[in-house]
């Protein structure tokens, strides 16, 4: 009927020196795909604001060396989560706690002390301080901040990221 064929060999066992795959939880995959966006953003800044040096310093009050610094920073930042997180490092949650909420922080500091913006729709003091997109920026935050906190408390993801003991025969003889 087709080539259907039962195997009559026996699974091979694991074998104890190879390293042990475990999967990934889809929580973390994005995770991965949102620190890699805000990662590419950043190299991006970094790219574009040497390409367009003269410009900037001839256009803006912030010094393009800033911009170029930062963007190398978060970029540099970036990588180094994206390859912790993937690779399950045991230390991954508490590098992507540091690196979210400072993150987070830097990101308005930024806007608000660093952009030119009229507010539309704030008044007062918020007028002065505020972008004015910060409704939405504010909201993309919060919710980014609490998948952040939601994908590393789940116990799915605690195993993932829970250390691997493995002893090898040298360690079970001496032990014994």
């Amino acid at each position: 009927m087709g080539n259907l064929e039962v195997s009559t060999q026996p699974e091979q066992a694991h074998d104890e020196h190879q390293p042990m795959v475990r999967k990934r939880p889809w929580s973390v995959t994005l995770l991965v795909l949102i620190v890699l966006t805000i990662t590419i953003i950043n190299f991006l800044r970094l790219v574009l604001s040497l390409w367009s040096w003269s410009f900037i310093t001839s256009r803006s009050t912030i010094s393009p060396a800033y911009l170029a610094l930062t963007g190398l920073i978060w970029s540099a930042a970036g990588v180094v989560l994206i390859w912790s997180l993937w690779t399950a490092r045991p230390w991954s949650p508490k590098l992507m706690h540091a690196v979210g909420l400072t993150y987070a922080l830097y990101y308005w500091l930024d806007q608000i002390f660093l952009k030119d913006h009229p507010v539309g729709g704030a008044s007062g003091t918020l007028q002065i301080i505020l972008p004015t997109n910060w409704p939405f920026a504010f909201g993309v935050t919060v919710v980014l901040l609490l998948f952040m906190e939601w994908t590393l408390s789940r116990a799915k993801v605690k195993a993932y990221f829970a250390p691997v003991t493995v002893l090898d025969d040298r360690n079970a003889e001496t032990n014994a």
